[in-house]
């Protein structure tokens, strides 16, 4: 009775843990669509319908036991490393402040962003990393066609707040932020260049997502996410440049430049992309663009703030330069914010985040990883950290989502190489499979010894 019941149970619990994956690998698709859509959220708290359903992705994984125990292999302990440099600097700030409640409240906004979203979306299928990539690029392709044709057919509302189209006629898409919008096709455009570059996606569909890129970021009239397209189209060239690629860009881009010589001219450009953009690029007056001055003058104030209290090692607390701001408002630069508030130990903890990135990178390619996938890590984070250079505390999620996106596609390189057992090491698994094969061949020569040894007594006996 006992014995004819194990089947049964094992096959039940193999059934519920088939499920459960099943189950969970959807509820992280959601999650990952919804990520871009931050204005989505259940109240004023910073905790988006993304966010709901992240936390549900790693709960499903951690009663199945599929939480990873390196998800960035040896590079994991140096990550948890930057973060407790990142918190440890936040909290003593604040707690020297007087401020404990606010330093919590942000120190769990990056234990989401940096820890638990790391533990989510780095998988050991590469399949499932290819998947959850291309699903957030469909999300970012559908905010930009939704905003493209909002912004000819509908224009600015006004009255409805934060609208697709800001009273500027600036687009903002559904992100309610055209600076937003720019930055983040910046930092996505490294995902559909590798998945384009590697031959995943064709160029009949690759070309027109990539103009679409470019004309949102356009259409949003953003200094800096114009800047960062920039940015980010050059580093991914010049990873992947061969002589034959480049010939085919220079011709690309003579044709252009030819045809908009031809039958362009500054008049189909969006009124505010030439006031905001053009205007300070042919002038060459860095004042005129945009909110450029006011941003100015936050850095001087976080610079004079930093020598006035000399803050080195211990900040003035989360949240606290906007207190005493004239501005009342964070400055738009994260590293001297972080310096700020949290000392040159958040500062340095930050920045360790993305050293580590690149770290994986080499190592990577080191192992023999190509260098399409390695192009995207770099030029992510490469765009990550010019981002870093106009916002302010960036633990939103769409900002770390596509960093980690993209380590999971390097990780992918090794690990379709060299599979891993489900929780473990690479490198265990290498030993248990280098040792395999050879007790698979002793058995094998024992049975053919045996095998001889009986067919020879048999010949003596029939001689």
């Amino acid at each position: 009775m006992t014995e004819a019941a194990q089947p049964y149970t094992g096959g039940h619990s193999r059934n519920l843990h088939i499920r459960l994956a099943a189950i969970e690998r959807a509820v992280v698709y959601v999650a990952v669509f919804l990520a871009p859509y931050a204005t989505l959220r259940f109240s004023d708290l910073f905790f988006t319908f993304s966010d709901f359903f992240f936390c549900l992705s790693l709960f499903l994984l951690l009663i199945s036991g599929r939480i990873l125990n390196k998800p960035l292999e040896q590079a994991t302990t140096l990550w948890l490393v930057a973060f407790m440099l990142l918190f440890v600097g936040m909290m003593i700030g604040s707690l020297f402040h007087n401020s404990p409640d606010r330093g919590l409240i942000v120190t769990a906004q990056y234990l989401f962003a940096y820890l638990f979203l790391m533990m989510i979306l780095v998988r050991n299928d590469p399949k499932e990393a290819y998947r959850l990539a291309a699903i957030f690029l469909a999300s970012i392709i559908l905010i930009d066609i939704h905003g493209i044709f909002t912004f000819y057919a509908v224009g600015y509302v006004p009255g409805e707040g934060r609208g697709v189209v800001t009273g500027g006629k600036r687009l903002a898409t559904v992100l309610r932020n055209p600076n937003l919008a720019a930055a983040m096709n910046g930092l996505t455009m490294p995902i559909l260049l590798f998945f384009w570059s590697s031959g995943r996606l064709k160029s009949y569909l690759a070309l027109p997502i990539v103009a679409l890129f470019i004309v949102t970021v356009v259409l949003t009239s953003s200094n800096s996410g114009l800047f960062v397209m920039a940015i980010c189209l050059t580093v991914f060239v010049a990873f992947i440049s061969t002589p034959r690629l480049l010939l085919r860009l220079t011709l690309g881009a003579a044709i252009l430049l030819g045809a908009l010589a031809l039958f362009g001219s500054k008049d189909m450009l969006p009124r505010a992309f030439q006031t905001r953009v053009l205007d300070a690029i042919s002038s060459g007056d860095i004042s005129e663009a945009g909110t450029f001055v006011s941003r100015a003058a936050l850095m001087e104030e976080a610079v004079q703030m930093i020598s006035d209290e000399q803050i080195w090692f211990v900040g003035v607390g989360a949240d606290q330069f906007r207190e005493r701001s004239v501005q009342t408002a964070p400055v738009h630069n994260l590293y001297l914010l972080l310096w700020v508030e949290g000392g040159l130990l958040a500062l340095v903890g930050w920045m360790l985040f993305s050293g580590v990135a690149v770290l994986l990178a080499v190592g990577i390619r080191r192992d023999g990883g190509d260098k399409h996938v390695l192009a995207a890590m770099v030029t992510t984070v490469i765009v990550f950290l010019t981002i870093a250079l106009f916002n302010p505390h960036m633990y939103a999620r769409y900002w770390t989502i596509p960093v980690f996106l993209c380590l999971g596609l390097g990780l992918a390189q090794l690990r379709r190489a060299i599979p891993t057992r489900p929780g473990g090491s690479r490198a265990r698994y290498v030993q248990h499979k280098t040792q395999t094969p050879i007790r698979s061949a002793t058995k094998v020569g024992q049975k053919s010894v045996l095998h001889r040894i009986s067919k020879v007594g048999e010949d003596r006996r029939m001689k």
